[in-house]
């Protein structure tokens, strides 16, 4: 329930937030991980020989009852701070059948009681295809990877990003399959804290703009701390439709491998799926374009994991900063959530959301999501919370933009269970995107 003090709590927040200096949100030449429909992009013929630039973000940004250090649930706890990503690049196309890219990062933040800074190579790599032909292709450096809406495996582009130093093969053996092969290890300092390798193959077929079907297997042993033996399959499907407004989406996965326990001192097998549904229906407002977005998620839980003896039965998604979960990351991924000392294991989740582009600069978009767990401790509830989530983006351009945000996360009876508090989370920010470039056209292009 409202009172006149909550109002006040979040104005107060809202007008500290526009004092801060800009923001960040993914930057305009990755994926935006965030658009749950997208079918896998297939690569265009660049239209110049090469091109420098710096693109990024930067972005301030606050919390109210909660920690951005470690994601946690604080009553009483507050933070703010100035959190910067920025990516100098080089890319040189000498012909049609070979790609050359160089992208250094530079990333950091500062407030609250932490500070972090790295520079390094983010993305250093070169691509080579057949002459007149995109029937076959190689990429070996160090690279990000990008599939589907990201479920699985994404670049993390809200934060610092995730690259591996790898390669990947693609085959295309008919005109509307695409076949990738790919490995490679987790390249620091921008992987999250996790070490290990990763590899995997990911095919599509592509029906028509829109309509496609996909299927994965992925095999990662990264881990923040690393145990012989230790690792991760992924077998997924994932479908796209589109029926005149409407585009849908399906994506099961079954996780199976191994994880270690600390309370057992071995690995224990894992048996874990879930996966996510969802759909956009296109509704006009009189002139103005908008969409209505509804969604369900599903992770499995395990009630060992209660008890903190195992979790082979949790399904868990890498550190992707999957937007199935939400904005705030209150949440960060399916496997569930520790509040204190107490842990939910699984989770389900209900969204709907509504955007609608007010002019061609103005996009205004809310969102909500109910969480609710799989498995909970006797006697407590697995009623999680509602996340509300608010967005206004301005575009200068293609290349220039700046987004506010604001999220609140209304606690459920498992936070009063738990800790005996009830108190509300916040989360805002202030963002400004870009990316500064200029190029040589190939010969003949303007």
């Amino acid at each position: 329930m409202f009172t006149k003090q909550l109002y006040f709590k979040h104005g107060c927040i809202l007008a500290a937030l526009l004092l801060l200096i800009c923001t960040g949100a993914p930057d305009l030449y990755a994926t935006d991980e965030c658009q749950p429909l997208s079918v896998q992009a297939q690569p265009e013929a660049p239209d110049f020989e090469y091109k420098l630039g710096i693109g990024g973000f930067v972005r301030g940004e606050g919390s109210g009852n909660f920690l951005m250090r470690d994601y946690s649930y604080k009553p009483g706890g507050s933070e703010g701070r100035f959190l910067y990503r920025v990516k100098p690049y080089a890319y040189w196309h000498p012909t049609d059948y070979l790609d050359i890219h160089a992208e250094g990062q530079a990333y950091g933040f500062d407030g609250g009681q932490d500070s972090f800074h790295r520079a390094s190579l983010y993305q250093g790599f070169a691509e080579a295809r057949l002459p007149q032909s995109d029937r076959l292709s190689l990429k070996i450096g160090r690279q990000d990877f990008s599939y589907g809406s990201t479920f699985i495996l994404g670049p993390d582009s809200f934060f610092d990003g995730m690259s591996f130093d790898a390669m990947r093969l693609r085959v295309k053996p008919l005109k509307n399959v695409t076949v990738d092969l790919f490995g490679g290890n987790y390249a620091q300092p921008f992987s999250g804290g996790i070490s290990g390798s990763l590899a995997g193959i990911y095919s599509t077929m592509a029906f028509s703009e829109g309509n496609a079907l996909e299927a994965y297997v992925i095999r990662d042993d990264g881990t923040a701390v690393r145990h012989d033996g230790e690792k991760l399959y992924n077998f997924g499907l994932r479908g796209t439709a589109v029926m005149g407004p409407v585009a849908l989406e399906l994506e099961p996965v079954y996780q199976s491998g191994d994880l270690f326990s600390n309370t057992l001192g071995r690995n224990v097998p894992v048996n874990a799926y879930g996966g996510h549904a969802d759909a956009i229906i296109t509704v006009p407002v009189v002139e103005y374009n908008s969409k209505l977005l509804l969604g369900y998620a599903y992770g499995s839980g395990d009630r060992d994991s209660l008890a903190g003896i195992s979790a082979g039965k949790e399904f868990r998604n890498q550190n992707n900063d999957s937007c199935v979960v939400g904005d705030m990351s209150m949440i960060v991924d399916l496997s569930g959530l520790t509040v204190g000392t107490t842990h939910a294991s699984g989770l389900q989740i209900y969204a709907l959301g509504w955007g609608i582009d007010l002019s061609k600069e103005l996009n205004i978009s809310a969102a909500s999501r109910y969480f609710v767990a799989n498995k909970v401790p006797d006697g407590f509830s697995r009623q999680i919370g509602l996340e509300t989530d608010f967005s206004l983006t301005y575009a200068f351009n293609n290349d220039l933009s700046i987004l506010l945000g604001y999220d609140h996360f209304f606690t459920g009876q498992f936070f009063r269970d738990a800790t005996g508090r009830s108190d509300g989370a916040d989360y805002g920010y202030l963002m400004f995107q870009f990316n500064l470039s200029g190029q040589n056209a190939k010969t003949g292009k303007s």
